[in-house]
C-alpha cells in the first residue's frame, strides 16, 4: 500500500497510468484493455484509475495521441531524412508496432472530434508527410502538394492495411504468391519507384 500510496502523492500516476496502457496496447491491442487490468499493471485499485480517466476510451484517447507523437517523431526521422526515408519510416513503424497502428486509425475505438487533443498531433503527422513532398518538389502549388501527400499517405496506409491480413501469402515463394499477393509485395518492395512515379 505504500508503493501506491507514493505513486499518487508524487502525482505521477497519470503518466504510469498512459505508460502501462500504451506499453499494454503495444502487446496485446486495444481490445483486450481495461480500466481495471491497467489498475492491477500499477498497483493501484480501479478507483484510483477513474479519479484521471472517466472511461476506457478517455484512456484510449490518450494513448493515441501518445502514439502519433511517437508514430511522427518516428516517421520524421534524422534531420536530413528526405521523403524516401520518411516513407520506409512510416512503414516500418506500422510493422514494427501493429497494434499501435491499429489502434491510431481505428476512429470506431476512439472518436476522435471528441479529443482535440487527438486532431492535433495527427495533423501533425501528415503536416511532416506534406513537408517532405514541399522540399522534394518545391515547384509545386500547395493544392498539387496536397494532392501528391494524401496520395502517398493513401498508398503507404494501404499497403499496410493489405499486408497486415496477407502475412502467410506474403511469406510464400514469389512463384507461389497469388497475382494481387505478388503485386502489393512488388509495391511495397519499390516504394521508391512509386513515389518518384508521381513526381
Amino acid at each position: 500500500m505504500n508503493s501506491v500510496n507514493h505513486k499518487y502523492h508524487h502525482g505521477n500516476l497519470r503518466d504510469e497510468i498512459l505508460r502501462a496502457a500504451y506499453n499494454f496496447v503495444l502487446v496485446n491491442g486495444y481490445a483486450a484493455m481495461s480500466l481495471r487490468g491497467i489498475a492491477d499493471e500499477c498497483n493501484v485499485s480501479a478507483t484510483a484509475i477513474y479519479r484521471h480517466y472517466k472511461t476506457k476510451e478517455h484512456l484510449l484517447a490518450d494513448v493515441v495521441a501518445k502514439g502519433f507523437i511517437e508514430f511522427n517523431t518516428f516517421v520524421e526521422g534524422s534531420e536530413d531524412a528526405d521523403i524516401f526515408e520518411k516513407c520506409d519510416n512510416y512503414l516500418e513503424f506500422a510493422f514494427d508496432n501493429k497494434n499501435i497502428y491499429d489502434l491510431l486509425f481505428s476512429q470506431s475505438v476512439v472518436e476522435f472530434l471528441k479529443f482535440p487533443n487527438i486532431l492535433e498531433v495527427a495533423d501533425n503527422a501528415f503536416q511532416t508527410l506534406l513537408e517532405s513532398v514541399k522540399d522534394h518538389d518545391k515547384g509545386l502549388n500547395d493544392l498539387s502538394a496536397s494532392n501528391k501527400a494524401v496520395h502517398i499517405w493513401s498508398f503507404l496506409h494501404g499497403i499496410t492495411s493489405i499486408s497486415k491480413k496477407m502475412d502467410v501469402a506474403l511469406a510464400l515463394p514469389d512463384s507461389e504468391m497469388p497475382i494481387p499477393v505478388r503485386s502489393i509485395k512488388r509495391a511495397r518492395d519499390n516504394l521508391r519507384q512509386f513515389i518518384e512515379d508521381l513526381f
